[in-house]
């Protein structure tokens, strides 16, 4: 028991140390010590109100705490031997250590989609997602800004992912990387810093964008994805303003 409640108090610890590292800095300059350089930049004019901030970073510490409970449960997985995890990086080779984070990150994408769209499903709205969504201006604060039954679905699939695919740690760590800070930070920044060049062309049109996500909290109904934009493609769910919005900022920007 003492091991565990001490593996649960260093997860909250490193959790909120990364949240606060990566999000403080990038907040602090975009929106505090620098805001008006970056005002061009800006999706929404306006600046949200301080009251959101703080709920952001409320709602995070609640993530924090049920993000930590999800750490026990896949530890008792994996010590019961319920995973496919190697420890051994020369068991698969590099080449596939490689193609499992591509692997992870791409399904990542997939389940995400398509836990957005349950999400979004009336009772789901109004009872879990409905947290994140009070937010129609976030910050990089809002990233886990999340009802903790939001978090536990997203844990899941990491959990679902270490039993199902052979799955070093370090490859599972580099998805949650990607997952906090592409899915997580750039989405939320506020701010437009990719070039023009993202929304043209025909390979990285696929890549979601601040803009595409910042949309998503104005427009509900529309741009689910997380790392990608092609599931809103397919199932139709792309708002159509999305390219003028885009192309606004930039031409903001120019000016």
């Amino acid at each position: 028991m003492t091991e565990l409640v001490w593996l649960y108090v260093r997860y909250c610890a490193l959790f909120g140390l990364r949240y606060l590292a990566v999000a403080g800095p990038i907040y602090g300059l975009l929106y505090v010590w620098r805001r008006r350089q970056w005002a061009p930049y800006r999706i929404q004019p306006e600046l949200p109100a301080p009251d959101d901030v703080r709920y952001e970073l409320r709602w995070s510490t609640a993530t924090m705490a049920c993000s930590g409970l999800t750490t026990l449960v896949f530890y008792a997985l994996v010590r019961g031997g319920w995973t496919r995890l190697y420890f051994d990086a020369a068991r698969y080779g590099w080449g596939y250590f490689a193609l499992s984070v591509v692997i992870g990150i791409v399904g990542y994408d997939a389940w995400y989609y398509w836990e957005h769209r349950l999400l979004h499903r009336p009772w789901w709205f109004r009872h879990v997602h409905g947290v994140h969504h009070r937010l129609t201006n976030p910050t990089p604060f809002a990233t886990f800004a999340h009802h903790p039954m939001e978090t536990f679905m997203g844990a899941a699939y990491f959990m679902l992912l270490a039993m199902v695919v052979p799955m070093h740690p370090v490859a599972v760590a580099l998805v949650s990387l990607n997952v906090f800070v592409w899915s997580g930070i750039v989405l939320h920044l506020g701010y437009e810093l990719y070039p023009t060049a993202v929304a043209r062309s025909r390979v990285l049109r696929w890549l979601n964008t601040a803009t595409f996500h910042n949309l998503h909290h104005t427009k509900v109904t529309t741009n689910y994805g997380a790392f990608f934009t092609y599931w809103d493609g397919l199932m139709g769910t792309a708002h159509p303003t999305y390219r003028a919005t885009f192309d606004a900022v930039k031409t903001r920007l120019a000016a």
